[in-house]
Formats: C-alpha cells, structure tokens, sequence
C-alpha cells in the first residue's frame, strides 16, 4: 500500500507541476490578450471581437490549472483561526477530515464535471459568440482541476494517515 501512495505522490506532484507552468504561461497570454485588447481599442479605435471571449477561456486555465499547486503548497482558503488552536491528535484528525471532504468534493467534480462536458461535446455545444468555440474544451478543464486537486489530497492525506513511513522528500 505504501509504494501506491508513494507513486501517487510523485504523480501528484509531477502532474501538478506541469499544470502551475501552464498555468503560469496562460497568465503570461492573457496579460497579452488584454494589452491587444486595451490598445486596438483605444489606440486604433478598433476593438477586438474575440479578445473578451478568449482572455475568458483563458482566464478558466489558469483557474483550473493551478487549484492543486495552490493546495500542494498550502496557499488555499483554510481556517486558520481553528487549525492554529488545534494540536496533537486533534489538528491531525482534523486535517485528515479536511482531505477527506477534498476528496468527497473532487469526485463530484471530476463527474458532475465529466457529466457536463461530455453532453457538451455530443451536442456540439459553442459559445454564443463569433468565435463559436466548443464549449466543451472550457467544461472539461472542470474534471481536469478536480484530478488536479484529488491527487494532491490523496497524497496529503497519505502523509497525514501513514506519516514517516516514507524517506523520500516532502512534496
């Protein structure tokens, strides 16, 4: 069982890193997109059709993309009046129910979310824009987060559950 959570830790990280350099790419484009934007309208009093379409799809990347880094590195919303008073076996108890609810909470997203973006792809759903972007690329950045998500919870709540019983560097 070990080496199982061991490789999903490595999983988790690895997978989460790729996913904060996209991320961290798909800033860099939307600062772009929005610097066309603002210029070709005010510069050249032509404003862009797509730019508000696009920065917005791009927009739910870097969204989607990052969720797992952020909780890897433990940057999410916590509370932390209640984690700070907590010690011992409470504040571990407490945070193994904290990755459990994660968990219960990334399995309804990666279905709901597959659930969503499937009906989208088989309707051939776009945008309502000129664009007409299928929607369904945007739907399924919803189940890729919550994979994004569960693993790292998966491997936080491995340290909590099994702790010191892995020798490799903390993730």
């Amino acid at each position: 069982m070990r080496p199982f959570f061991h490789r999903i830790g490595r999983i988790a990280s690895g997978v989460n890193h790729a996913a904060v350099t996209v991320s961290e790419f798909a800033l860099l484009v939307l600062m772009l997109i929005t610097a066309y934007a603002v210029i070709a309208r005010y510069v050249f009093h032509s404003p862009s059709i797509f730019a508000v379409e696009i920065s917005t799809y791009v927009l739910l990347l870097v969204a989607w993309a990052s969720v797992g880094w952020v909780h890897k590195v433990d940057r999410h919303v916590s509370m932390e009046a209640l984690n700070l008073r907590l010690t011992g076996r409470w504040k571990k108890t407490a945070d193994a129910i904290s990755e459990l609810t994660i968990l219960v909470f990334c399995a309804v997203l990666i279905w709901a979310g597959s659930n969503v973006m499937i009906t989208a792809f088989e309707r051939n759903y776009r945008s309502a824009s000129l664009l007409k972007f299928p929607v369904w690329i945007a739907y399924s950045l919803i189940p890729i987060g919550g994979i994004l998500l569960g693993l790292v919870a998966l491997s936080r709540f491995k340290r909590i559950v099994l702790p010191s019983s892995d020798t490799s560097p903390k993730e």
